[in-house]
C-alpha cells in the first residue's frame, strides 16, 4: 500500500539520520582523551596568534576566520597568549589565558616574556559537529602559528632583521637586503642630506648610525629613495611592549626632499632614534598601567 511504503521510507530515513548523528559526534571517551592530549600540549605554555587581535574575547570558525570584528596591534603586545585552560565542548574548543607581552633585553639580545594576569583572554574555535583529532589540530593551526610558520613570516617587514634566525632564511634575507641596498649611498662629505618634509614627532634622525644606545631607545634604519619616499624600514634595536610598530609605521609614511650628490638625487641610508621616557624611578612598564610616554595617541595603553 502507498501509505505502508511511505512509512517504511520514513523509518529508513530516520534510522539513517540517527546513524549519521551517532557517527558524527565523538564519544565522551574520545573527546576526553583528545582534550587531555591538547591540555598537555598547550596549557601552561605560550601560543602565538596568526593575527594580533586587540580584543580579549575572540571567536573563530574552523578555518581560522574571525567571527566578529577586532582591530589588530603590535605582535609584541597582542601576539602571544599564555594558555591557562582548555576545554572541548559540544562543537567548540575553548581556550582561556592571559596576554603574554615581550620586552627586548639589550644585554641578552633577546625578548623576555611578561604574562599579564590582569589581561584575561578567551578564545573560542567553532569546530562544528563530527570533529576528530585531525580536524581539531587543523583548526588550531589556522588560528595559531605552528612550527612550519615562523613569526617572521607574519609580522611587518621591518621586524625581519631581528626575527629571522634560521640559517637558510637568514641567507635569503641577507641576499635580498644586499640587493635592495646596492644603489644606496651612505654618509659622505659630498652628500647633501635629505630634508624631512613630515613632522618627526620627537624622533631623532641622522645620516650616521647612533652610538651609546641605551635600553629605552628604539633604533631604526630606512632608505630615502631618489624621489624622497621612505623604503626598507628596519628595526635595528627594538623595545617591545607594543611600542616599536607605531614608530616604524610613522616613519614609513614620511616624505623628504631627496638627498643629492653632485646635484643629482640619490637614495641614501638614514637612521632614526626614539627614546621611550621611562617612569620616574622605574623601568619600562610591561603592564601599560602608566600614561603613554612620547607620541600622544600612538600607543594603546
Amino acid at each position: 500500500m502507498p501509505g505502508h511504503r511511505f512509512t517504511q521510507t520514513k523509518i529508513f530515513l530516520l534510522a539513517l539520520l540517527v546513524t549519521f548523528s551517532v557517527a558524527a559526534a565523538p564519544s565522551d571517551t574520545d573527546r576526553k582523551g583528545l582534550e587531555q592530549r591538547l591540555r598537555e600540549t598547550f596549557v601552561g605554555k605560550g601560543a602565538t596568534l596568526r593575527n594580533f587581535y586587540q580584543e580579549n574575547e575572540l571567536e573563530f570558525d574552523k578555518e581560522g576566520h574571525l567571527l566578529g570584528q577586532s582591530k589588530t596591534g603590535p605582535w609584541t603586545y597582542y601576539g602571544r597568549i599564555q594558555v591557562s585552560s582548555l576545554k572541548l565542548t559540544g562543537d567548540s574548543l575553548l581556550m582561556r589565558g592571559s596576554r603574554n607581552v615581550v620586552q627586548w633585553e639589550a644585554t641578552a639580545g633577546e625578548f623576555n616574556n611578561f604574562t599579564l594576569e590582569d589581561k584575561p583572554v578567551r578564545i573560542s574555535i567553532h569546530l562544528g559537529p563530527g570533529y576528530n583529532e585531525d580536524s581539531v589540530l587543523h583548526a588550531i593551526d589556522n588560528v595559531f602559528l605552528t612550527r612550519d610558520t615562523r613569526l617572521s613570516d607574519v609580522v611587518p617587514s621591518y621586524w625581519k632583521e631581528i626575527l629571522t634566525t634560521e640559517r637558510q632564511r637568514r641567507e635569503e634575507w641577507d641576499l635580498a637586503k644586499a640587493e635592495a641596498m646596492k644603489n644606496v649611498s651612505m654618509a659622505a662629505p659630498e652628500l647633501v642630506p635629505p630634508k624631512l618634509l613630515s613632522k618627526s614627532e620627537g624622533i631623532e634622525t641622522s645620516l650616521s648610525p647612533f652610538t651609546e644606545i641605551t635600553a629605552n631607545q628604539l633604533i631604526l634604519s630606512y632608505v630615502v629613495d631618489e624621489s624622497g619616499h621612505v623604503q626598507q624600514v628596519n628595526i635595528e634595536k627594538p623595545i617591545g611592549l607594543g611600542i616599536d610598530d607605531p614608530i616604524a609605521d610613522l616613519i614609513s609614511g614620511w616624505k623628504y626632499e631627496p638627498a643629492t650628490k653632485a646635484s643629482h638625487p640619490v637614495a641614501v641610508l638614514m637612521h632614526a632614534r626614539f627614546i621611550y621616557k621611562t617612569p620616574k624611578g622605574g623601568r619600562v612598564d610591561p603592564y601599560h598601567t602608566l600614561p603613554c610616554p612620547g607620541i600622544a595617541g600612538l600607543f594603546a595603553c
